[in-house]
């Protein structure tokens, strides 16, 4: 049998698809929650960052990035309906 032989750029190449490939299942999570919840933009921008956070950093990039996701869509953060309405006026008719 033939040995196989790898360049070190080759190497790199490899390990970086496989963690790339760890981050893209890991950013899967935020991204079906996203769907879930309704929030689309952040489930996908967690997959892209947890993809591309697996390919440069490995598991210190992707595993973060799933988590950080994740708790930002799985929160409840109160926005006013109303924002850009002004506030109402003073119903206060107390005169001096």
């Amino acid at each position: 049998m033939a040995d196989i032989r790898l360049t070190t750029s080759e190497v790199f190449t490899y390990v970086a698809l496989f963690h790339a490939a760890v981050g893209f299942a890991l950013g899967l999570i935020p991204l079906i929650l996203g769907f879930v919840k309704k929030k689309i933009r952040i489930g996908v921008l967690g997959l892209l960052v947890g993809t591309a956070g697996g390919a440069l950093l490995g598991f210190l990039g992707s595993i973060p990035a799933m988590a950080i996701f994740t708790w930002l869509i799985l929160r409840d953060q109160f926005v006013p309906a109303d924002i850009d309405q002004p506030p109402a006026a003073s119903t206060d008719t107390k005169q001096d």
